[in-house]
């Protein structure tokens, strides 16, 4: 319950519990997960470029129906095989 912000009030939920409550409780949940060894950093992943063997033009027309756009577009694809 003192993880969601819904409870501090919105548009639509009154408020049920202060903010400096909310705090706190957010900085003792994380304080024991520090000491429980469960804070999980995200790990820097390296990009990778996938070769591809085509190209695709520009779009330069808009079409109302998706279906005549995504023909459109699939048909500016060019292979370079």
């Amino acid at each position: 319950m003192l993880q969601n912000k819904h409870y501090l009030g919105d548009e639509f939920y009154p408020p049920i519990i202060d903010e400096e409550t909310f705090e706190k409780a957010r900085e003792e949940k994380r304080k024991r997960a520090e000491k429980l060894g469960r804070i999980r950093e995200p790990k820097d992943e390296p990009k990778t470029d996938y070769p591809v063997k085509f190209k695709a033009k520009p779009l330069v027309q808009k079409y109302e129906d998706p279906y005549k756009q995504a023909e459109y577009a699939y048909s500016l694809i060019e292979s370079e095989v």
